[in-house]
């Protein structure tokens, strides 16, 4: 679903500042990761009382590639400069257990 942001709701968006650590007006969980060949895949579940939102309750996937675009633009937008702006999260290596367990079994006995 692709919706259009008109001045006027982006300037309200804006103006909406949320302290995580203390408010649970805005609740976002991204429960789980899935590898689909070459992406990674995330579902992210959103729940709110912001009346900015359409909906209090709602999911949309995304890639790990949303994110770091997500980051690049925050980091490269004025209207954010002076903020701190975590770092881009890493790629999970979905490969590492399995490497982990092929060498395991490559240990020699005593």
């Amino acid at each position: 679903m692709t919706s259009t942001i008109d001045e006027s709701n982006k300037e309200k968006m804006r103006s909406v500042s949320v302290d995580l650590n203390h408010d649970a007006s805005l609740l976002i969980d991204i429960p789980d990761a899935l590898c689909e060949r070459d992406k990674v895949k995330f579902t992210v579940h959103t729940k709110t009382t912001l009346s900015s939102f359409q909906k209090p309750d709602f999911s949309v996937p995304r890639q790990h590639e949303d994110f770091i675009w997500l980051h690049d633009t925050l980091v490269e937008t004025e209207d954010y400069a002076g903020l701190i702006i975590p770092p881009a999260p890493p790629k999970p290596d979905f490969e590492a257990p399995e490497r982990k367990c092929i060498n395991l079994g490559k240990v020699k006995p005593l």
